[in-house]
């Protein structure tokens, strides 16, 4: 940039972390290195304009972080923080592949490996050092509401704002006697987190019936390669329940409909058993498959066709996300998605993202492995980086109980790719190669 010479540089409040209308979560602390870096070429001629935004918390906690740039604080930069959000990361890619028509520089790739954020952490949002200033920003909080950073389309979000009116001194909701009853008596579905709460009113926690509705309408095949395999289990995940030997039931999905379609096939990648055991199948190992390709390696999976919010339900419960006795001993689920249409974008062109808030959970790892009639085929494994603390040791390789191999060979029998004693070899084999 510093060899274009720019009269003007101007920052933008409305895609700030926080902002409901922006989509690049850029942080206080984004901000900061932003201002930094153009402190170095811009000889003055700095330009602070706050344009846009719709979330004082947001906009407040961006400029005080440019500001003290400009005095001349020194931020400290910590790695995890350093790290873009996916969607910040394709707005880049777009722009450059837009402009470097006019300016050949961009046309130079940017690094492939980078490691990539998909939902802000709540401590991401700038604490002030003052405790006068936190106590300003407390008495802007009762009258102001933010809307928390979940997925959800321009469409649900224009739908929602329309309803919005300002009331005296507080944000409020136009309702009707038609609107449903989850709509009429609306429950918080964001607490307070220390210094970076994300402060709603209780009706706007809609929201998070509306990414519902929206991935509903998307399709996506859910690839599985473990217990899963076997319908009846798998089944446990959308109706709730639990199939013969399993130790604990499921919750189920918020949609209880049967899979579209089944169909079987096989993928590069190598299965392995690992961990020593779970609530679920007790004493030993369970199912992950390498999350990098190896065309030597053939695993089968069992591929049904279920929306993409049915498969973020399945996620949900296979990282244990869900509550299943919630204040009035309803089931609770997490208020936003985990896999929404943006990121099925991103993964269809990177082939894996690790879930950031999950990142430390079993299955936070979500694979694309390709299309079956044009739908996205995705599973949910371990990270990369759980593989190399398998060779080393750290973690343990374990075959699977008796019980939990018995639910694999039925779902490969009655799936009709193998026949029982084949089936055993299988899994057997998987159990007893090293990686």
């Amino acid at each position: 940039m510093s060899g274009y010479r720019p009269l003007v540089l101007k920052f933008y409040s409305d895609i700030s972390l926080g902002d409901p209308l922006g989509g690049c979560c850029i942080t206080p602390n984004g901000y900061a290195l932003l201002l930094t870096k153009l402190l170095g070429f811009a000889q003055g001629r700095i330009v602070m304009a706050l344009e846009g935004g719709y979330n004082l918390r947001s906009i407040a906690n961006s400029v005080c972080a440019c500001a003290k740039v400009l005095l001349g604080d020194k931020f400290t930069f910590n790695t995890p923080e350093m790290q873009p959000f996916e969607s910040t990361w394709r707005v880049i890619q777009a722009v450059r592949n837009e402009l470097k028509t006019c300016w050949p520089v961009l046309s130079s790739k940017l690094p492939e490996n980078v490691s990539l954020r998909i939902k802000p952490a709540p401590s991401e949002l700038y604490a002030s050092d003052s405790e006068s200033d936190s106590e300003d920003v407390d008495e802007l909080l009762g009258t102001v509401a933010s809307v928390s950073v979940i997925e959800a389309t321009g469409v649900a979000i224009s739908e929602h704002l329309s309803k919005m009116k300002l009331d005296d001194d507080s944000l409020a909701v136009k309702t009707n006697s038609s609107c449903s009853a989850a709509e009429q008596h609306p429950v918080d579905s964001v607490k307070v987190h220390n210094n970076a709460s994300v402060v709603l009113t209780k009706k706007i926690s809609d929201l998070s019936l509306e990414w519902r509705s929206d991935l509903s309408k998307t399709d996506v095949w859910y690839a599985s390669f473990g217990s899963n395999m076997w319908r009846p289990r798998f089944l446990c995940y959308i109706q709730g329940g639990k199939a013969e030997g399993m130790n604990i039931p499921c919750c189920g999905s918020r949609d209880t409909s049967s899979p579209k379609g089944t169909v079987w096939k096989t993928v590069p990648h190598r299965l392995l058993f690992g961990r020593s055991s779970t609530p679920c199948w007790g004493t030993g190992g369970v199912a992950f498959l390498n999350p990098e390709i190896n065309y030597n390696e053939k695993s089968y999976v069992c591929m049904y066709k279920i929306t993409l919010e049915q498969f973020n339900d399945i996620l949900f419960q296979e990282n244990r996300l869900v509550l299943e006795d919630g204040k009035d001993g309803n089931t609770v689920y997490p208020d936003s998605p985990l896999i929404g249409s943006s990121e099925i974008k991103f993964i269809s062109t990177n082939r894996a993202v690790h879930l950031e808030p999950i990142k430390d959970s079993w299955y936070s790892n979500v694979l694309y492995l390709g299309n079956e009639d044009e739908v996205p085929i995705l599973t949910m494994t371990c990270p990369a980086s759980d593989i190399e603390r398998y060779k080393s040791g750290e973690l343990r390789l374990a075959p699977p109980s008796e019980t939990y191999a018995a639910t694999l060979i039925k779902g490969l029998v009655e799936g009709k790719q193998m026949d029982a004693d084949g089936a055993a070899s299988y899994i057997n084999a998987a159990a007893a190669r090293a990686l």
